[in-house]
Formats: C-alpha cells, structure tokens, sequence
C-alpha cells in the first residue's frame, strides 16, 4: 500500500493520520496483508467442505414460567432513575 493509499483509509474512518503514521503503518499494513494471504491460500489448497445437518425450526408454546412483577423491585433498585414502577430514560426521540 501506498502512503496515499493509508491516508485515504483514515479519510475514509474519518481517522486523522499524520504523515510519520502513514509511514509507520505502511509496513504493518503490508504485513497484516501477507498474513491473510497466507491464511488465504491455505484455505483454498485444502479441500474444506461445510457439512451441517438438517435444519429446521423449533416451534414451542409460550409459557409463562415466572409471575409477573416477580423481580420488578429488584430491577427497579439497580435502575439509576425511576419513575414510579419504571426506569426512567432520557427523552431521545424528537416530537416536534
């Protein structure tokens, strides 16, 4: 890769980089991109085959296997803020 190359990445990832970063990766970046090169062709050589069995869904009844408001005050006592029997949340969303 060419200094330019690793400068337009960081443009990209809205990353700042310098132009002795640029030069210090060059040489890390061609590195990382020999290695998975390497894994690469180490996976095409052999012949891998994904096996997987059969597939299909899992339907179950929905069963309620706890009361309800069995761990409502727990919850609410690890909540930073509530408000009445609920967390209370910052407004996020705009309604205008």
């Amino acid at each position: 890769m060419t200094k330019d190359e690793i400068v337009k990445l960081g443009n990209l990832a809205r990353i700042k980089i310098s132009d002795a970063e640029a030069d210090s990766l060059k040489g890390d970046i061609t590195a990382v991109l020999e290695y998975v090169s390497v894994v690469h062709d180490i996976a095409a050589a052999s012949d891998l085959t994904k096996k997987t069995g059969p597939v299909y869904n899992v339907f179950r009844e929905d069963v309620i296997t706890t009361p309800a408001n069995t761990h409502t005050e727990d919850l609410l006592a690890e909540a930073p803020e509530t408000k009445g029997r609920f967390v209370a949340v910052k407004k996020i969303l705009n309604t205008d």
